[in-house]
């Protein structure tokens, strides 16, 4: 029997495989599909026939919120410049005068303008005998060296100037503020040295108000050593007990705030805002206001923290108003980083785009 090939399979092959070069020709068209069904790409050359595809497609614009949260994640590292600027600005506000300081601006106007002036100035009054004199210039030199960040300078000046000088006010003036300023730079051993020989002094000299106020600062330094259950106790059980008792209100709130401090250095948040609210409100009713800016900011930091990021917004824009009143920049600036993240956490995109402007701007004017 002879074999009779099947025509009409091979024809029906044939006919179907021509039917479906002709559909993809026919999707291939230019102007048939859209070489970019995703719609972004607007303008193409369709007589393109060069090597590589017609069209690269690209990924989506991003959006809004995409570019907020990728520059508000960029600029969270630079928080911490803020934070020892802030130091720095409580470096400054707690500098103490000697007790000739009236007498120097009376007497001595205009101050010295160069280097070279206040230190003939100074040398001169040392080579007279005159030290406290002395003394109370290289304090106010070592301020000028401060506000101009000149840091190192300032501690120089600060220890010449308390050279040969006989114990007194004016030599723990300088005590004082050479161990805030050694704290300040890391210097934590350095200062703890001059706190407790100016303790030893204001317990000798029984000057309760110069004792408590080291005291503050002894936790303070206390606090950087990670010893922080006893700078708890030192604020606690001993420099507070004696701003009570010489009814001291402005003391006894500085030093509920650096207490306050100290336990948000732990991540201690809710013992932080008990003593933040006691010293909040001790000053309203004493009508003390300095720091209440500083207060409301703390309490709002320590709500985001604990992403009570609700309360924190009002807590941070009560500080923002009280800090724009006070024309306080760097604590505004501080203030603006935070209130941005907390529209962030809740999902507030338009005000988070306002403060993002108004924190590029207190940046630039803080950190030119």
């Amino acid at each position: 029997m002879n074999y009779i090939p099947d025509l009409s399979k091979k024809y029906w092959l044939a006919l179907v495989g021509t039917c479906i070069i002709g559909m993809m020709a026919h999707a291939q068209t230019p102007g048939k599909v859209p070489l970019d069904p995703s719609g972004f790409v607007t303008k193409y050359n369709t007589d393109f026939d060069g090597i590589g595809p017609e069209v690269y497609v690209l990924p989506a614009p991003r959006s809004q919120q995409e570019v907020l949260v990728d520059t508000y994640r960029e600029k969270s590292d630079f928080f911490d410049s803020i934070s020892h600027h802030l130091d720095y600005q409580k470096l400054i506000e707690g500098f103490r005068s000697t007790s000739n300081k009236g007498y120097i601006l009376q007497n001595i106007n205009p101050l010295p303008s160069s280097t070279e002036q206040w230190e003939e100035l100074i040398n001169k009054l040392q080579q007279n005998n005159n030290r406290p004199l002395a003394a109370g210039i290289a304090n106010e030199f070592a301020l000028e060296l401060l506000r101009n960040r000149e840091t190192s300078k300032a501690i120089s000046v600060l220890r010449s100037g308390m050279s040969g000088l006989q114990p007194g006010s004016e030599r723990m003036a300088l005590q004082f503020n050479l161990s805030n300023t050694l704290l300040y730079i890391g210097d934590n051993n350095g200062a703890t040295a001059l706190q407790e020989s100016y303790l030893s002094s204001a317990s000798i000299n029984r000057d309760i108000k110069d004792q408590a106020d080291i005291l503050v600062a002894i936790a303070r330094s206390e606090a950087d050593r990670r010893n922080y259950r006893a700078a708890e106790n030192t604020i606690i059980r001993k420099a507070i007990p004696l701003y009570n008792k010489i009814k001291d209100t402005m003391g006894k709130v500085n030093a509920w705030t650096s207490l306050a401090r100290i336990y948000q250095i732990q991540n201690k948040h809710t013992q932080a805002q008990w003593f933040l609210i006691q010293a909040r409100e001790l000053a309203i009713s004493r009508d003390y206001r300095n720091d209440l800016a500083e207060m409301e900011y703390m309490l709002g930091y320590s709500k985001y923290v604990q992403q009570n990021y609700s309360v924190a917004k009002l807590e941070l824009e009560r500080a923002m108003s009280m800090a724009n009143r006070e024309n306080n920049k760097i604590l505004q600036l501080a203030i603006s980083d935070k209130l941005g993240d907390t529209y962030m956490k809740l999902g507030d995109y338009k005000e988070a785009e306002s403060a993002l402007v108004d924190y590029w701007q207190l940046r630039r004017e803080v950190f030119p």
